[in-house]
């Protein structure tokens, strides 16, 4: 969960780094029980137990986000969790079950009276998996030892509940839907659409349709769905004007850029699993030399911008399309070298208005200093060579770095 470094250190003082969520790089919380939590920048812990309750507030305290975890004892599903938990708070919007990461789940419209104020939101209930078989054998005991592995703990279910005044409801919409689609089950959730995105559109997407991409001279067929296309388009443009809402804030609108971003990597990053496989025998095995292939074929995608939207054309469509402007390329660029195993950063810069992709592949030329690492630069619209930037670009204190991870 993105947090400033003050909440960074109130949930050190919490005890939550042993106990129940602790940070990941400094912006991203994770629990030990394996769920993840990227909220939007600035909001702050304002209460729980640290162990099985979270209650977090928006940095203008006008949006509070809770986090519960039940043992699977407590209720028998995510059905009856949800009819449970409504009821005591006395919610009477409506529900809808759907699936998330293969676990069934309920959305659920809030509608209620804290404390003699009107509040409205939306809650997810998300069913816990239960223990796989146990007496799986060790690596020890395969290889003809004694040890056996300790039976695995079975999920508890999870609610998160996201609400403000009803009065406000409408100019915190987007902030409510970003809060509840930062939640990921577990680590591989998060190159996955979050529950939000999972409900409005079935992951992963049934594709009836063809299109042809070309790749260094090969047609390549790959499944296409265009509603899929159009999801991720909405989720860039809900997260981009979440983005906008902190751009007069200087402490926070920085941050918020780099989760916007990494929000949009994780929605759109499984999608392109199919072309990625189909091009990795067509790319050198050398990292460098793969990283340059990638690159000469995003250099000759079409300049466009959605200038009635996000001004941003999302992965899919810009990877099968062929088109985008320069963080769209860079983020199909990054997708695809995380699939084999190559790390990326995306390069920001408000002063220059660009974006692009910082490669950790061995090479000469011009080196993005980021994390302790010299990521050679990638950019994606010019056609130039791998680690080659315009001189009037080149100065690395009006760039930021946005790691994309999964």
């Amino acid at each position: 969960m993105k947090h400033s470094r003050r909440i960074f250190f109130i949930l050190l003082a919490l005890g939550l780094i042993l106990s129940g969520i602790a940070p990941l790089c400094a912006e991203v919380l994770w629990s030990d029980e394996g769920f993840y939590l990227d909220l939007p920048e600035g909001f702050e812990l304002a209460g729980g137990d640290s162990t099985s309750r979270f209650a977090f507030l928006s940095p203008d305290r006008g949006l509070e986000v809770d986090l519960f975890r039940y043992d699977r004892e407590r209720c028998t599903d995510a059905a009856a969790l949800a009819a449970d938990v409504l009821k005591k708070i006395g919610s009477t919007g409506e529900t809808e079950a759907f699936t998330y990461e293969n676990r069934p789940s309920v959305l659920a419209e809030l509608k209620f009276s804290l404390n003699g104020a009107s509040k409205k939101g939306y809650a997810l209930f998300i069913e816990g998996r239960a223990a796989p078989a146990s007496g799986r054998a060790s690596a020890g005991q395969e290889a003809g030892g004694s040890a056996v592995l300790p039976p695995a703990k079975p999920e508890r279910h999870t609610v998160l509940l996201a609400y403000t005044d009803e009065s406000r409801f409408e100019s915190y919409g987007d902030l409510v839907l970003s809060s509840l689609d930062s939640f990921s089950a577990d680590a591989l959730a998060l190159r996955h659409p979050g529950p939000l995105s999972q409900y409005l559109f079935a992951f992963p997407a049934q594709r009836k349709d063809t299109k042809t991409i070309s790749f260094k001279g090969t047609s390549i067929e790959v499944g296409w769905n265009k509603d899929e296309a159009q999801e991720q388009e909405d989720m860039a443009g809900r997260e981009f004007r979440v983005l906008k809402a902190y751009g007069q804030n200087p402490s926070l609108w920085k941050p918020a850029w780099i989760r916007a971003y990494r929000m949009i990597y994780r929605e759109c990053a499984a999608s392109l699993d199919e072309f990625a496989a189909k091009i990795d025998p067509l790319l050198p095995d050398d990292p460098t030399d793969a990283a340059r292939e990638l690159l000469f074929w995003v250099q000759g995608f079409s300049y466009e911008r959605d200038q009635k939207g996000s001004d941003f054309i999302a992965p899919l469509d810009s990877a099968y399309g062929a088109r985008g402007d320069c963080d769209s390329r860079a983020m199909v660029m990054a997708i695809l070298l995380r699939r084999r195993s190559i790390d990326s950063v995306l390069m920001l810069s408000n002063e220059y208005q660009h974006a692009m992709l910082g490669i950790d592949v061995p090479g000469g030329g011009q080196r993005f200093p980021f994390n302790k690492k010299q990521y050679l630069v990638a950019e994606t619209t010019a056609k130039v060579g791998l680690g080659m930037i315009a001189q009037d670009q080149a100065d690395w204190s009006k760039w930021i770095g946005a790691p994309l991870w999964d």
